[in-house]
């Protein structure tokens, strides 16, 4: 029989992978999807290690201190980045993060190539618990907010939100340092889980996974990356049976959710829009009247 001892890594790195997947949510509300959370989870990490390990600051300072630099980077990148259109922001986020990995490799100060090691294990099942949970509510609190709805609709036509008043550039660095900053904390809380941090680690494929998971599970609304990290960390152990076939069903079933759902598993429901699961209706849809109305209008456009 098993022991909690078998499963406690799992749940471990699927409450990190949470974290970093709420904060990779946050920055692409305004539409900037960013592929440097590996790199700003480093920079959280190795930062929170050079404290702890180099200068004898306590465990919650230090990653109070990784998430302060996580938010100040992913500021920084917004910043740069303003002016910058889809694809090229999306370049930058990339070269950035291996330009990090290049001169952690090179930075002997912080390990460089031997990777950066002596850290204390800190960080247990109920520092991921906390960690997750201040995650979760500002998230939740930030999507409900009016900030959130703003992002949404930068997000949606930059261009019709600028018409309406919103801060498109004030918007995407918020949402940026916001991530930003949950992405550090939780690469913080993750350095002094594994004990070693490696330059490897901020790369471009290890930032992939978390964006696998926010696509998987749908980027529309903050239950989309939460079911997808969980999901797809979960998923490889329960594979195991399957022995060296497991990865192939694992990328078989991705390949497939993203063919069937191309939006993730939850999509945002639009206001007024009655909710449908198993054909069962719930809540109320869009009024007689409104229906009508609309009706009226559609031949028009």
């Amino acid at each position: 029989m098993w022991s909690f001892g078998f499963f406690e890594p799992v749940v471990i790195f699927t409450l990190l992978n949470v974290t970093m997947a709420l904060g990779l949510y946050i920055t692409a509300m305004s539409g900037q999807l960013s592929m440097a959370t590996a790199a700003i989870a480093g920079v959280g990490g190795y930062l929170s290690g050079v404290l702890t390990v180099k200068f004898g600051v306590p465990f919650i300072p230090a990653v109070i201190a990784a998430t302060a630099a996580g938010g100040l980077v992913g500021g920084m990148l917004a910043v740069l980045t303003a002016k910058m259109r889809d694809f090229i922001l999306k370049l930058t986020t990339l070269a950035f993060g291996e330009a990090l990995s290049v001169l952690a490799f090179n930075w002997d100060y912080i390990g460089g190539a031997n990777s950066f090691t002596g850290l204390k294990l800190e960080t247990g099942l109920g520092t991921c618990v906390v960690a997750l949970a201040f995650a979760l509510y500002v998230a939740w609190r930030f999507d409900g907010s009016r900030l959130g709805i703003a992002a949404r609709a930068v997000r949606d036509d930059p261009l019709a939100a600028a018409a309406m008043g919103i801060s498109v550039a004030a918007l995407r660095i918020i949402t940026f340092a916001l991530g930003g900053a949950i992405v550090g904390m939780a690469g913080a809380v993750q350095a002094h889980y594994v004990l070693v941090i490696s330059p490897s680690d901020l790369g471009f494929f290890v930032s992939l996974n978390y964006i696998i998971f926010l696509l998987f599970g749908g980027m529309q609304t903050m239950w989309g990356p939460i079911l997808g990290a969980v999901l797809l960390t979960v998923l490889p152990e329960a594979l195991r049976f399957a022995r060296e076939y497991r990865l192939i069903i694992y990328g078989v079933i991705i390949i497939a959710v993203v063919l069937w759902r191309p939006d993730g598993l939850v999509r945002r429901i639009p206001t007024g829009v009655s909710k449908r699961f198993m054909g069962v209706t719930f809540g109320r849809g869009l009024s007689a009247r409104t229906q009508a109305m609309q009706a009226k209008v559609e031949p028009a456009r």
